[in-house]
């Protein structure tokens, strides 16, 4: 059993936590690398406060740990060691203030109001802000299939339908036909080193599970493919 999970189940809890339970494979598979290294983590959506105590015993007194909330009663989750900024996901201009205040954060964990517009504009805002080798979890990704409320963009796109053209721009070098010649040539990496997005230079992964999706940053090269006969040494 993780320790995360051991946490949630043996009810280590001293505040109201609520997690669907094969989250917790996710989380350890692509947070445990972060345990020494002192993050910074912004939690969208903290209700009871239990996650935010989670991450503080997983990650230590260290981290820097942040909350975003549209209740004001849970800035009595505030502490010495934890800040709680009120105001909605889904507006530009307060991220962008909790970004100013908080620095890059390592860790962006979405749980909170699962609307398609609170999701993607949340992550519009802060992934780019997102250090170099972070993650960013966006969780109940199942309310995309769900329609009604949560469905509330003018252009009826869900967070689904935005993360699958995602996945799209991240072969944004090998999509390209006539791309093909060159990405079999050493001098690849020079020549188109800067004709995709910033999101496909700088993001190493998508991760999908049932209702979550799981972002992984990372600085990219140009990929380069070979064929190479029998034997042929590197």
């Amino acid at each position: 059993m993780s320790d995360l999970y051991g946490f949630f189940i043996q009810g280590r809890n001293q505040r109201p936590i609520h997690k669907w339970h094969h989250y917790f494979e996710a989380y350890e598979r692509h947070l445990a690398r972060f345990r020494d290294a002192c993050p910074t983590l912004l939690e969208i959506g903290i209700q009871g406060g239990g996650s935010l105590e989670m991450w503080r015993r997983y990650f230590g007194p260290s981290c820097r740990l942040y909350g975003i909330d549209v209740d004001p009663s849970t800035r009595r989750h505030e502490d010495i060691a934890t800040k709680v900024f009120i105001g909605d996901q889904a507006d530009r201009g307060f991220l962008q203030q909790v970004l100013r205040t908080i620095g890059q954060p390592d860790i962006v964990l979405d749980d909170g109001g699962h609307t398609a517009n609170q999701q993607i504009t949340s992550f519009e805002e802060l992934y780019p802000a997102v250090a170099g080798n972070g993650v960013y979890v966006v969780e109940d990704t199942h309310t995309s299939l769900w329609g009604g409320r949560y469905m509330d963009r003018a252009d009826g796109q869900s967070f689904l339908n935005f993360a699958a053209a995602r996945c799209a721009q991240l072969m944004e070098w090998t999509s390209r036909p006539e791309n093909f010649r060159l990405l079999g040539t050493p001098g690849a990496n020079e020549s188109l080193a800067g004709s995709v997005s910033a999101f496909c230079r700088t993001t190493k992964s998508i991760s999908f599970y049932d209702s979550i999706a799981v972002f992984e940053r990372g600085q990219r090269r140009v990929p380069l493919h070979e064929k190479r006969q029998a034997g042929t040494p590197g």
